[in-house]
């Protein structure tokens, strides 16, 4: 009897298009690229194809509860 996992037993892996993943997160599919080029977001292609994990793009929200306005103001 073989040791390698059945179809059924192999945990399948959800992909989404960039498109999906800016519509479902509502920010650019540029914003998306650039964080794909920068190396904060991993990208999975398939021929021409790009796809991405839900995941990997809902981690580069990080929870906060300070605002910063950008300025030097304590």
């Amino acid at each position: 009897m073989s040791s390698m996992p059945t179809a059924s037993q192999k945990k399948l892996q959800h992909y989404e298009t960039m498109s999906q993943a800016a519509s479902r997160v509502q920010i650019g599919e540029r914003t998306l690229r650039r964080y794909i080029a920068e190396g904060k977001l991993t990208a999975y292609r398939a021929g021409r194809a790009i796809r991405l994990k839900p995941q990997d793009v809902d981690a580069l929200f990080t929870p906060t509860n300070h605002w910063d306005r950008g300025d030097n103001r304590a």
